[in-house]
């Protein structure tokens, strides 16, 4: 079962979201808070899988705390719950697996329920992997779990050309095909750190063994042009570790 930490200072809104999530047999409440200083403590102790987290707090921003977690050996998912529509582009910028409006409506929760269901369950089948992985020569022979009509298939790592973003959704483009994945970019910028990829976008990861072309543009950013022909956009905060990495 899914273990969730609920932070929201109105105890209404916050009593009315357990409850909604008390009707799901697939996650539990173990535990909540009305401020994030709180809640920092209780999520490092309890290691809950997922966070719903109000973003208009007392005297404190819930963005504050998301961006703390991220930093945490073993990250939960976040789950934005807001009257506020203007941050979901912030949200999404902090890889956010969810961005939920107020009032709370049930079928919209039981949607979110259900992505982070399955988000947790690739997150164990990468973790599997990596405990077999364990102690072996060669860590750079590795798959990728992506889940394609209802099915987990199992990827090799040096087929990915890229990971991008399209309408705040993560997908995979490899050799042969393109897969939606319920995967944030933050993940799997972690688990592809001992690999050649690398981050050139705050929306997009590249393989660097298929950069063919590098093309300047505007403001010190550039253009990466793969070798199936991919034109993907470096923006300027990241132009900098891409010259370092590529040598130019």
């Amino acid at each position: 079962m899914i273990r969730a930490y609920v932070v929201e200072d109105e105890l209404f809104a916050r009593e009315d979201l357990k409850d909604i999530l008390s009707q799901s047999n697939k996650i539990e409440v173990v535990g909540e808070a009305d401020g994030i200083h709180k809640a920092h403590v209780d999520i490092q102790q309890l290691e809950p899988d997922v966070v719903f987290l109000d973003i208009h707090l007392a005297n404190t921003n819930g963005i504050e705390l998301a961006d703390k977690l991220r930093s945490l050996k073993n990250p939960p998912f976040i789950v934005f719950a807001t009257a506020f529509e203007e941050y979901a582009v912030k949200a999404f910028e902090l890889d956010a697996a969810d961005y939920i409006l107020k009032p709370f409506d049930e079928k919209r929760i039981e949607r979110t329920i259900d992505k982070i269901v399955k988000w947790y369950q690739l997150k164990k089948e990468e973790s599997r992997q990596q405990r077999a992985n364990h102690g072996t020569q060669n860590l750079n022979l590795n798959k990728l779990p992506v889940v394609k009509d209802d099915r987990i298939i199992l990827i090799d790592i040096q087929n990915i050309f890229y990971f991008g973003t399209e309408n705040r959704h993560v997908f995979v483009k490899t050799v042969d095909d393109k897969y939606d994945i319920d995967t944030n970019l933050y993940e799997i910028e972690k688990k592809l750190e001992n690999y050649s990829f690398l981050r050139v976008h705050r929306g997009c990861i590249i393989n660097l063994q298929y950069v063919s072309e590098i093309e300047q543009w505007f403001n010190g950013t550039y253009n990466i042009i793969l070798s199936d022909g991919s034109k993907l956009p470096v923006s300027r905060s990241y132009a900098k570790t891409v010259r370092q990495y590529l040598g130019f």
